[in-house]
């Protein structure tokens, strides 16, 4: 059964008595939704369907084929990127990869090597939903990718619903090149999203197996506790000093994609297209500037002690330097941190003097540190046993206060010994 006819037994009207159209001459898709009234405003808006030659022309953009367009530009920045990116850059080749992107953690295990990081892939998708799923469309997705001096952004358009299989190879050609892919937010939205669309449309998935940089993961790192949220928008507002000025917001898109389906309106097209321009090209800032981030946190008000765990399976030692540099920033959790990088690094007199002070504010986790200290490292087992004892009560005390004793070679009640420190109390 058609689909004209499946809309007409819902509609309770009489079935069609043409017979039934040779699939490859059925009408498009968005003609047959037209037909049974779905798309009759076009109708009084603009005539008839919406005219792709005109869009075109108003976007600056090139048909590809019937329903897919791109618009491609060579830049030096985008709109008011021009100071992060500016002319004359060599891109993002000035920057020291190896040493400070993979080191700093951005990426997981399956990051690319220092070698291959040169050639990246700024990726951003606009949907006709936020929900994603199978029935959210990727009607326009952004590519931008350094070009020598500049910058290549090419932008795809899917302007007929019928013409999304032609749309993803052109996508998928573009994913054949890269490195890498930079995304924010990608991971959990733009990649599965393009991954069912071509699972949809029966095609292999080109971004399965890429290296993906999200960068929203390793902002959130640095950021979560110190800004009220890490949206994009909030991002390159903070790091890039970048303002926007008459955006559509995302999640206005849909809307403005549905208007040219329905009516043939391009102007809201267009501010979308200017909308995942920018979001391009903010990656693209973003990316030194978070590497900036992860060499010196507290120069960019981030927070030292969750970038300095980002370091430690890589770089212990520049932990170590993070959380040494801003100790008077750090909190109690942060001083035990920086304590454990000493005592890793054999400084135990750095880390005993952190215990030392924590232990003196009432800290039972430095107290049983100290514990350990004065037992394995000091062989002072009377004040290891001294520190245990101010322990909470429970299992552990009395086991590590059992084994002090027989290390000591004498039976004491707890009481006939004189504490040098205040005991536990849960006042303290």
């Amino acid at each position: 059964m058609g689909f004209e006819e499946r809309l007409r037994r819902i509609r309770g009207q009489a079935p069609d008595p043409t017979p039934a159209t040779p699939a490859a001459d059925r009408p498009a898709l968005v003609e047959r939704l037209r037909r049974v009234g779905v798309g009759r405003t076009a109708d009084r808006t603009t005539g008839g369907i919406p005219d792709e030659g005109a869009l075109a022309n108003a976007l600056g953009a090139e048909c590809l084929a019937p329903g897919v367009l791109r618009l491609e530009r060579r830049l030096s920045g985008g709109r008011g990127h021009e100071r992060v990116l500016p002319t004359g850059m060599t891109a993002w080749g000035d920057l020291p990869w190896g040493e400070a992107v993979l080191a700093a953690g951005l990426f997981d295990a399956q990051g690319p090597d220092a070698g291959a990081a040169g050639d990246w892939l700024c990726l951003d998708t606009e949907t006709s939903g936020l929900a994603g799923g199978t029935g959210t469309w990727a009607f326009l997705t952004g590519v931008l990718r350094a070009d020598g001096r500049q910058w290549l952004l090419r932008q795809y358009l899917l302007t007929r619903l019928d013409a999304e299989p032609v749309y993803l190879d052109r996508i998928a050609a573009e994913l054949t090149r890269p490195a890498a892919l930079l995304t924010y937010n990608g991971r959990a939205f733009d990649a599965p999203l393009l991954a069912t669309r071509f699972r949809l449309a029966n095609r292999a998935d080109p971004l399965d197996g890429l290296p993906h940089l999200d960068l929203l993961g390793p902002m959130r790192r640095a950021f979560a506790r110190r800004w009220p949220d890490c949206r994009l928008i909030t991002a390159e507002s903070r790091l890039l000093g970048f303002q926007r000025s008459g955006d559509l917001p995302g999640a206005a898109a849909p809307a403005a994609w549905l208007g040219w389906l329905r009516r043939g309106e391009t102007a809201p097209l267009a501010a979308v297209l200017r909308h995942n321009r920018d979001d391009l090209f903010s990656l693209a800032g973003l990316l030194p500037a978070l590497v900036g981030v992860y060499r010196d946190p507290a120069a960019y008000g981030a927070d030292c002690r969750t970038v300095a765990a980002a370091w430690q399976r890589r770089d212990p030692t520049r932990a170590l330097r993070i959380l040494a540099a801003n100790r008077q920033d750090l909190d109690a959790s942060g001083l035990h941190d920086l304590a454990r990088l000493y005592r890793r690094a054999g400084d135990w007199v750095q880390a005993s003097g952190i215990w030392e002070a924590l232990a003196a504010r009432g800290d039972a986790n430095a107290r049983a540190a100290l514990a350990r200290y004065c037992e394995h490292h000091r062989g002072d087992l009377t004040r290891a046993l001294l520190l245990t004892q101010s322990l909470p009560p429970g299992p552990e005390r009395e086991r590590r206060q059992t084994r002090l004793r027989v290390k000591l070679g004498r039976e004491r009640p707890a009481g006939q010994l004189e504490l040098a420190i205040e005991p536990y109390s849960t006042g303290t």
